[in-house]
């Protein structure tokens, strides 16, 4: 699949082109993993901050963009909730504990066990575009 990927931190003010296009694998699902066909991936300021550096990404390279909109392509075994060809929507939070302080009063973000879509390393290869 194509994707454009940010392989390192770069000063906007001196970089035009932070992003480069490069083919990569198609994952496959794990075990409770869906398979998502992008049709679309919102790139919004967090972003920013990854390529700049404020909020440097866990690893690279990666494929930025978290809010993103696709059908189920592939499912894991044990991925039961989505159906083969479902339209899905994907959030910037990927997974809290659901119990804590931060969660029972609506503040999922600043939950302890927060991982982030793209950012947390909790996509393979985070965004994955069609």
């Amino acid at each position: 699949m194509k994707a454009m990927m940010l392989a390192r931190i770069h000063d906007l003010n001196k970089t035009e082109a932070p992003l480069v296009s490069q083919t990569v694998p198609i994952p496959t699902p794990g075990d409770h993993d869906i398979l998502n066909r992008v049709g679309a991936c919102g790139v919004c300021h967090t972003e920013l901050d990854e390529i700049e550096g404020r909020t440097p990404p866990p690893r690279f390279p990666v494929i930025p963009g978290h809010q993103v909109v696709g059908r189920v392509q592939e499912s894991g075994a044990g991925a039961v909730r989505f159906s083969t060809g479902q339209r899905v929507g994907v959030a910037w939070i990927n997974r809290t504990c659901g119990c804590c302080e931060f969660c029972l009063d609506e503040r999922e973000n600043l939950c302890p066990e927060f991982t982030a879509t793209s950012y947390s390393g909790s996509c393979r290869y985070h965004c994955q575009p069609s």
